[in-house]
């Protein structure tokens, strides 16, 4: 049993299964390896989106959010963008945005190339008067941090582990620029989403009609991959609650792989109904954006959260444009 699998069953016996599904996926990646020594991730589903671009969370006390991130976690501080704040974990971002408080209603994923600094920086933030550190995991060392549960100063909860030893982390860090490479944070490598009971193939077929976007299923709910190629693959999976808590004014950034992609996708929004504008303002902006996932068939509403929708041409796509991704540049900026 790998570290990741064992520190799951472990924390089944402990927390709950309540604060278990809270907190933490039930099952590690079908490529998860435990201690097996990896460089890269391997190939994901051919038709995976491509970047998980950030996410928009609304927050009371943007600094001490900042401190969570930026000291706790080791990420590193981007540049403001419209008023929020940019905290860079990898290639993907979190923006936070003053005045309010909605909770992400699932959890992050994150690795870190140091899990043992991260634990000790958390461990400095709490002496402080903070209140992050939930729980922590030792398997074989005590000395070791194989899993860290995580609360930022507004409730969001984190899933902290350490990247998979063997040179993946060089991998990941190989498509960030330059200034990123430092950061003890590595990426966000998966979000959970509560849904309501019975509304996942409703969401299956929102995303594999609209997006054209691979979906699989595992133990835990359906998932939607993305895939830089070898350096990053991530997932956003959804999970069925027989009480799914009312959506907040949260934001989540997509980029697709090309123009194209991005092209097919706004037709078949328009044609719904669920995003306005034209293509050519769309294109022009590299993005358009929605707010309800609808099922193909009858229109009728199944998940209420604001996407926007990127290509890889979109002046803020966050990586150097000339190494290699599955992004696809070809029509020219």
């Amino acid at each position: 049993m790998g570290i990741m699998a064992s520190a799951l069953h472990m924390m089944e016996n402990v927390m709950g299964k309540v604060m278990q599904s809270l907190l933490m996926p039930k099952v590690a990646p079908d490529w998860f390896a435990g201690t097996r020594r990896l460089t890269e991730f391997p190939q994901a589903p051919a038709e995976s989106l491509l970047l998980l671009g950030f996410v928009t969370l609304q927050v009371p006390d943007v600094e001490a959010a900042m401190r969570f991130f930026v000291k706790g976690l080791g990420a590193k501080e981007g540049p403001e963008v419209g008023g929020a704040k940019t905290v860079c974990l990898g290639a993907s971002q979190l923006r936070l945005r003053p005045g309010g408080d909605a909770v992400w209603p699932g959890n992050f994923y994150l690795w870190v190339e140091d899990s043992r600094k991260a634990l000790s920086s958390c461990e400095e933030l709490d002496k402080s008067g903070g209140s992050c550190i939930q729980e922590v995991f030792h398997i074989k060392d005590q000395s070791a941090a194989d899993a860290i549960l995580l609360q930022d100063p507004v409730g969001n909860s984190f899933v902290v582990n350490q990247a998979p030893v063997g040179g993946m982390a060089k991998t990941m860090r190989s498509v960030l620029p330059g200034t990123d490479q430092v950061s003890n944070a590595l990426a966000v490598v998966g979000i959970t989403y509560p849904i309501a009971a019975g509304k996942a193939g409703s969401v299956v077929r929102f995303y594999s009609h609209f997006l054209d976007a691979a979906m699989s299923k595992n133990k835990q709910g359906y998932v939607l991959n993305f895939s830089l190629g070898k350096a990053l693959h991530q997932t956003l999976t959804f999970v069925e609650e027989e009480e799914a808590p009312e959506p907040g004014p949260l934001e989540v950034c997509i980029y697709v792989v090309s123009m194209d992609h991005l092209k097919q996708a706004f037709e078949k929004c328009s044609e719904a109904g669920i995003t306005d504008g034209s293509w050519e303002d769309a294109e022009k902006a590299c993005e358009f954006s929605f707010s309800r996932c609808v099922e193909p068939a009858s229109q009728e509403t199944v998940l209420e959260l604001r996407h926007l929708i990127r290509a890889p041409q979109h002046p803020e796509w966050p990586l150097p444009r000339d190494l290699p991704t599955r992004a696809s540049f070809s029509e020219s900026q």
